[in-house]
């Protein structure tokens, strides 16, 4: 058996959705939940189900064809970038809110990734998050805690 990156990338995959899915059997819901056909661990539960499914093929199956990866090319820069992004995103939404992070999240990764058309830039952030929230917020009735939004009197 010839073991490349694509095998251990799968392997690793597999591992990580069979550690997601005992995760997702630990997740508490209410009793009166318990039977439902959608609960809280429903969606986590067949997740890591599909990803220890796909990762497991990608392990047993074949490679039709190994593609010769340039690493010159890729952007090492632009992937750490996003990272840092994703992880101020995660450490600020619960105390700034999700409209202004979300935004903000968005925009600053159209600019990391080249978008330089600020219209653009924000025409696909904060809009685009604005009816998101009202479809969550006023039509599903999930409430989204914002501390910016109540600040500024759109939410009580």
């Amino acid at each position: 058996m010839n073991i490349n990156t694509t095998k251990i990338i799968s392997l690793l995959f597999f591992i990580f959705s069979a550690f997601y899915l005992y995760i997702a059997y630990q997740i508490q819901v209410f009793s009166f939940d318990e039977n439902a056909p959608f609960n809280a661990r429903t969606f986590p539960i067949y997740l890591g189900y599909a990803g220890l499914f796909f990762s497991g093929l990608k392990i047993i199956l074949p490679e039709p064809n190994t593609i010769k990866v340039n690493h010159k090319n890729l952007e090492y820069k632009k992937t750490a970038i996003l990272v840092l992004i994703a992880i101020i995103y995660g450490v600020t939404i619960l105390k700034v809110g999700y409209f202004l992070t979300t935004s903000l999240f968005l925009a600053s990764s159209y600019y990391a990734l080249g978008e330089r058309r600020w219209k653009l830039i924000f025409l696909l952030s904060f809009p685009f998050v604005g009816a998101f929230m009202y479809l969550l917020h006023g039509v599903l009735e999930i409430y989204l805690r914002d501390p910016f939004l109540k600040l500024i009197g759109v939410m009580g």
